[in-house]
Parts: C-alpha cells; structure tokens; sequence
C-alpha cells in the first residue's frame, strides 16, 4: 500500500506541472495501484489523512508562522518587500501559462466515486463510522479546495467526477460556471460531509461536524458579502459588465442578486450558530507576562503558543508538532529574534481603549513608547503585541526582556514598523536553547471564536440591526478582551467621519466598501474582527469580500511613532554616543526622515529605484487573478484564448505579459 501512494503522489506532483486544460487529463489512480484499493477503513484514512496538507503549516520552515500570515495588507508591512503584486500596476501579469490546480481535486472525485459505489454494496471492510467519516473528509477537502479557487477566481469549472481524456470532453468540462452556483455547490459537498462526519474527533486533530459547519459559515459570509459589494463591477453574475453572460451555456441563467446574497447570508448565520452557542472561550485572565515558563499564566495567550492544543475547547482542528519524531518549525525563535515585519500604526490605533472608546474620543493618550501604546487598551493589544519590558524569553534562571524592535538589524532579522506580534509565542526553554527548528507549538486552524463574529456580521447585514443574539456573542468576545463599555457605547463613540477620512494617516481600509463610508455599527463589526483575528492571516480574504480597496491611492503604512523619543534608546547609538540613524532617503538610509513623519514609513526609507515610495494604490482588477493564455487557448473551441470556455476576468487581457486595465 505504501508503495502504491508513493506513486500517486509522485505522478500527481509530475501531472501538476502540465497545462491547464489537461487539467482532468490523468490515469485513474486504480491503474497506478491495485484494483482492490480502498476497500478498508484503513486505506480510506490513507487516502484522506494526505489532504490535510492542504492547510498551512510550518513543518521545517525559518519562518516566524502566524507572526507573517497578515503580511502584504494593512495590518502587517514586511520589510524591504511591499506588496508590489496587489498595490502596484507593472508586476502582477497576465502569465503566460500555469495550470488552473485540478489535480488534487481529480483525485478526491475519484475516491468519492470509488468509496460510494464500494459503500453501495458493502465492499469495505472496517468500523462504519469510520468509513462515512473518511469520506466526509473527503467532501470537506473539496469543498477547501474550491473555496479556494472560488476565492481565486471567482467563476470556475464544477466538476464533480472524473471526466474521460478526450480534447472535446475537457473543453466541454472547462466551462466557467457562475460564482454563485459555485458557492452552492461548496455549501452542498459541506452539507454532504455533515451527514458523514463525527461531531467530534479525538484531540481535535480531525476534520468534525463542528469544524464543518464553521467552514459552512466563513464561505456563506464571504459569498454574501462579495455578491453585495462588487455587485455591478463585472465580478457578480447577473451583472451587465458579467463576462459570463455572453457565453452560450448562460442563455438560460438567471439571479436575482439581492435574493442571492440573503441567501447566504442566512446560511451563514444558520452555520455559525451551530458552533457558537455551545462556543466555549478561553479565559483570559489579563496578565501581561509569565513568572516563569512553566506558569499557567494566561490561557487565552498561551493557546496560540502551546504544544497541547486539545486541552483548549475553543481550537477546533489544530495541526501537532514533536520533537520525538523532528515535527518541528522556528516561530517562537523567529518571533523573539525579529520576523522582518511589523504590525502598522494603522493595526495598532484601530484598538479601543479598555473602555470601549476608539482613541480618537479619549483626551491625553499619548504614544511617544510602546508601553503607552498599549496602557489602558484592549487586552487583545496589550497581549499580542510587545512592548518595552514585556518578557521575550527566559534564559537560565534570568529573564531577557524586550527593549526595541530590530530596525537596524540584518536582512534575516530587521524589523518593518517597531511593532512587533507576540501572538503564537511559546515561551519554553527548550525551543530557545538552540538556533536549530526546535519549536513544537501547535497550529490553529479553526477556533470557535470565529463562529460568533460571522454570526454577528452576517445578522447585520442581513437586517441592518443588531439582534439580540448578535449582541450577546458581541458581548462575549469585548469582556475576553477586557472591554468594560457597552456595544452601544462602542457605536455611539465612532465617528465615520474620522474614520473614513481619506487624509488620516493609517486610517482603517475597512471603513469603505465600492469606495463609500459605511455606518458606524457595520464599521465596529469589522474592527472587531480586525482586533480578535489580528495576524491570522483573515485580513486580505475580508478586504476583498468587502471591496475595501477601491479608494487605496498613495496610501503609506506606518509604524511606531520613532522621531519622538524611541530613536533615542541606547539601541540607535554607537559606542561613542553617535547616532547610527541614517535618515535622509539615500541608499544607505536605514529609517524614513523625521520631516516625512514622526511615525516610521517602511517603503519612504530609499528614494532611488522605490516604486513604492509613494505608497501603496489598488487596481480593482486584482480582486480576481487572471487565468494564462496558455490555459484560455487549451480550453477554447478554436484555440482563440479571445472565445474561451475559460474566459478572462474582469480588468484583466488575454494576452499574456499585459498587466491590469486601469
């Protein structure tokens, strides 16, 4: 058996780097391996457990892990690397070739219609939980995947089996299909993969019916919102500018587009509060630092940062790392040591104050240190981000403490913004005593938190009030993160008009949808969000979904207030007292000039050669990624990339090399 998954992964790793629409064209995985496969629970298992490699994860990398996973947007700058892809106009092109990604999906159509007809009469041996629930990760990991092509793309191919080889059969079979009924069909596998799994799973290290209905949810939210806001843009089926509506399998489609979007967004309030009313929250019991690194000191904060996630009910999948058997990664190392990346002023302000007030409403703050930064603030700031004094790691019996970010450091170790995330940070001795990967910190996937906070944004938009059940989990997620004020009094406090003012630095992307402000509650719902999932990579996805971009023109990150009083540390000083800042924009600058800002600027640094100097600008285009000319000729009729089943997005050419309509 070993032997013949050896061989499919290895053919399937070779088909990967065909072109696209040989995209279904591959030998059924029966002629690779032996006709009676798949008939044990246990073959099954071996077939599914290999999907989850789907999800992130830090197996032997250098990385800092979940302290990078916000890198490119708002939230996280990494230095001397802005996003030019998305924030740009000459780097992201139309490529030449590259394959659309099938295979991973053929594989899955191929064991669902294996295991279904075996199941039909009776030809798998082994426990019948198990068997269905094999195959209900096998629905789950389908639906992943074309979530993530959904998110990709937009509208995509549906293919639910596998297809013959002919030219004919995969031209006819990579016709894109409306975004909408993509959806569908994501919620329909998840909906097939809860009939077939377990609720629950040992240690929560497992695909289960909560982790399902989770999913359910942030795919329902996403779909609802993306239909709402980029609805006339060419993005949303149904639209005039839809490039689907001239193609002659569409004669017949028809949406009602607002239905459509209530639609999943009562799906998603259905399927987050599966999870959220029995939704249990780690305690957050609001110390700062640890004692000792064998403390239990605060369990909210050590969650991200422990080796034992099933001891926490809020994670409900999470990956394992050992060092019995060298699973093991480099994110607490990286974390302590500088990741090349920073949160941004704009991360930062966007936390209220313990009272639930935006800063903006609160007389005498000052942010000259860090340390004031985070006084009197969110515990989720106070937390998750380091500050002067707060502990970096325990060496022997003596505690090192943080002093400064590494702005001036090496390439590997310097520091964007001054900003530095704390989240994900095992503070044992044992992943410190070396500079090898020694990290066994387990991997969040799924946590229960996520639930409430789709529940309250899919019930605001949906009725444009907060329901009382809306508020309740609202309530839940602000006293975790020690926020005495009311919701109310949070909304009442936030001024859309400081909030969606264009020429405020580091003002808050999400404030905007298709370029218009929106309300003060719907614009709390999202910082909220920003807040609890700062650094876990949720900020790009929702960007998008909310079409939060349109007005990003010349925008400059930013970071610590640096020319105030942190260049003075004794870290900025040589030997001899001087300064080793080098401020005045040429190539050896090392921090942007005092005169652009008092706050740092991580891409106002260097004059010479920045294409980013000035700031950061969207192209709508970029909501969606182009397909290859290569992969529009081979699933065109005439081989004309212009007539293709497979036709290009909105904003983008067919031609290859061509860059964005703007």
């Amino acid at each position: 058996m070993k032997s013949t998954v050896y061989k499919a992964f290895v053919v399937g790793a070779l088909l990967g780097l065909m072109p696209a629409c040989s995209l279904l064209d591959r030998e059924p995985l029966d002629q690779i391996g032996p006709n009676n496969f798949y008939t044990s629970a246990e073959q099954l298992s071996s077939f599914t457990i290999k999907l989850y490699d789907a999800f992130p994860n830090n197996i032997g990398g250098w990385s800092a892990g979940i302290a990078t996973w916000d890198d490119g947007t708002d939230n996280q700058a990494v230095k001397d690397e802005p996003n030019q892809r998305m924030f740009s106009l000459d780097v992201w092109k139309v490529p030449s070739e590259g394959g659309l990604g099938f295979n991973t999906i053929r594989d899955i159509n191929y064991f669902i219609g294996v295991v279904e007809s075996k199941m039909a009469s009776n030809a798998i041996a082994g426990n019948a939980t198990d068997i269905k629930h094999y195959l209900g990760e096998a629905y789950f990991f389908r639906a992943y995947h074309y979530f993530d092509k959904l998110k990709t793309y937009g509208d995509f191919p549906i293919v639910k089996v596998v297809l013959g080889d002919t030219e004919e059969v995969l031209k006819e079979h990579a016709k894109r299909q409306p975004r909408n009924m993509v959806a569908r069909f994501i919620l329909e596998d998840l909906d097939k993969a809860l009939t077939l799994l377990r609720p629950t799973t040992p240690g929560n290290q497992r695909i289960s019916q909560q982790v399902a209905h989770l999913f359910r949810s942030r795919v329902a939210l996403y779909e609802g919102t993306f239909e709402r806001y980029h609805r006339g843009s060419g993005r949303v089926p149904g639209d005039d500018k839809w490039p689907g509506k001239s193609k002659e399998w569409n004669k017949d489609f028809q949406i009602n587009q607002e239905e459509e979007v209530r639609y999943f967004l009562t799906e998603a309030m259905k399927s987050a509060k599966q999870v959220a009313d029995g939704a249990q929250l780690t305690n957050n019991t609001k110390v700062i630092n640890p004692d000792n690194p064998t403390a239990e000191w605060n369990p909210y904060f050590q969650m991200f940062g422990s080796n034992n996630l099933a001891a926490y009910p809020e994670v409900l999948l999470w990956r394992q790392h050992s060092r019995a058997v060298s699973v093991l990664h480099h994110q607490s190392a990286r974390i302590i040591t500088g990741t090349k990346t920073g949160w941004t002023r704009g991360l930062v302000e966007s936390f209220l104050t313990e009272d639930g007030k935006p800063l903006y409403a609160v007389q005498g703050r000052n942010d000259k240190t860090i340390k004031e930064v985070k006084q009197g603030r969110d515990y989720r700031l106070q937390l998750f981000m380091f500050a002067e004094d707060d502990v970096l790691r325990f060496v022997g019996s003596g505690v090192d403490k943080f002093t400064n970010a590494q702005l001036l450091e090496s390439s590997e170790t310097k520091e964007s913004t001054g900003y530095r995330q704390r989240k994900g940070l095992n503070y044992d001795p044992a992943i410190h005593s070396s500079s090898a990967q020694n990290d066994d910190t387990g991997l969040i996937y799924f946590r229960a938190a996520e639930a409430l906070l789709n529940y309250i944004e899919a019930s605001y938009e949906l009725n444009k009030s907060l329901t009382p059940e809306a508020e309740a989990y609202w309530q839940r997620l602000r006293t975790r993160a020690g926020i005495t004020g009311s919701v109310q009094q949070t909304i009442s406090a936030t001024d859309m008009s400081i909030e969606a003012k264009l020429d405020r630095p580091s003002y808050d992307w999400a404030a905007f949808s298709n370029s218009q402000p929106i309300d003060a509650t719907l614009y709390s719902i999202r910082r909220e969000r920003r807040c609890e999932f700062a650094g876990e990579g949720f900020r790009m996805d929702d960007l998008k979904r909310w079409r939060a971009m349109d007005q990003v023109q010349n925008y400059q990150l930013e970071g610590v207030n640096f020319w105030t009083e942190i260049h003075t540390y004794p870290y900025f000083k040589k030997q001899d007292g001087s300064t080793k800042i080098v401020s005045d924009g040429s190539d050896n600058a090392n921090i942007s000039s005092s005169t652009l800002s008092n706050y740092i600027r991580p891409y106002q640094i260097r004059q010479a050669n920045n294409t980013m100097y000035n700031g950061y600008t969207f192209y709508q285009a970029h909501y969606l990624s182009p397909f290859s000319e290569k992969e529009m000729q081979l699933c065109s009729p005439s081989n004309d990339a212009a007539n293709s089943n497979l036709y290009q997005n909105p904003g983008w050419k067919t031609k290859a090399n061509t860059v964005a309509e703007h």
